[in-house]
C-alpha cells in the first residue's frame, strides 16, 4: 500500500493529537528511514529528545530479544532483576546514599511526578524559564510556557512563575523562601533548540533559599 493509502487509514483511526503525520515510514537500517513508498530518509530527530540509538543495531536488537526470551513486562506491583541493577545504576550517578528511582514512560510522566514531589517540600511557588516545554498533562501542562497549549485547559494547577529564559537577574528576583523548586531545560528544543546560558545553570546558585526538588 502506498503512503498516501496508509494516511487515509491513519486520519481515520486516530485522533490528531500532533497533526497528520508527515511520513509514514515502514522499516529503517542504522541511521536511515524508508517510508511506505520506499522513500529513503536520514533520520536527524529520532525520538522526540529520546531513543537516539538508530534502528535495527544489531546489538541492541539481541539485547532486547534476549530479555524478552526470559521475561517481558510485569505488573508495578512486582520488580524485575534489570530494573533493579538500572535503578542501582541510576542511583549510583547522584552521589548520595539516599537516591531514589522512579521509571516513567515519558518525559511528561518525569515531570509530572517532579512537580507532585514540590508538594512534599510545604512550599508553593515553581519557578520556570520563557519557552519552556514540560508536557501535555494537566501538571506538566502548567509547566509549559507556550499559550497555544495552556490556554485551552486553564485553569492549570500550582503556583507557577516564568521568568525570561536564560536572564539570570530575572530568575534570581523569581526565588524566595516559598519556592518549590526551579524547572530548567538545559536545551529547549520546542522553542527551537536552544541552550540555556551557563550563568543560568542552577550550578551558579540560582537555588531556592532552602533547596527543593528540582527537575531539569
Amino acid at each position: 500500500m502506498s503512503q498516501a493509502d496508509f494516511r487515509a487509514r491513519y486520519d481515520a483511526v486516530m485522533m490528531n493529537a500532533f497533526g497528520a503525520p508527515k511520513r509514514v515510514f515502514a522499516r529503517a537500517e542504522g541511521v536511515h528511514l524508508w517510508d511506505a513508498d520506499g522513500n529513503r530518509y536520514t533520520d536527524l530527530l529520532s525520538g522526540l529528545a529520546v531513543t537516539g540509538l538508530g534502528h535495527a543495531h544489531p546489538g541492541v536488537t539481541a539485547a532486547i530479544t534476549a530479555q524478552l526470551g526470559e521475561l517481558g513486562h510485569v505488573s508495578n506491583f512486582f520488580a524485575s532483576i534489570p530494573q533493579i541493577r538500572l535503578a542501582e545504576r541510576l542511583a549510583s550517578y547522584t552521589g548520595t546514599a539516599d537516591a531514589r528511582v522512579f521509571f516513567t514512560n515519558s518525559g511528561t510522566e518525569a515531570n509530572e511526578a517532579a512537580f507532585k514531589l514540590t508538594r512534599l517540600t510545604g512550599r508553593t511557588r515553581v519557578v520556570v524559564m520563557d519557552g519552556s516545554f514540560h508536557g501535555r498533562t494537566m501538571g506538566a501542562l502548567a509547566l509549559t510556557s507556550n499559550p497555544k497549549y495552556r490556554e485551552p485547559f486553564e485553569p492549570l494547577p500550582g503556583e507557577v512563575v516564568f521568568v525570561p529564559f536564560g536572564d539570570e537577574a530575572a530568575l534570581r528576583a523569581a526565588v524566595d523562601t516559598t519556592t518549590a523548586a526551579i524547572l530548567i531545560e538545559t536545551v529547549q528544543g520546542e522553542n527551537g533548540v536552544v541552550p540555556v546560558p551557563p550563568a543560568s545553570s542552577p550550578r551558579r546558585g540560582a537555588s531556592p533559599t532552602r533547596r527543593g526538588p528540582c527537575s531539569g
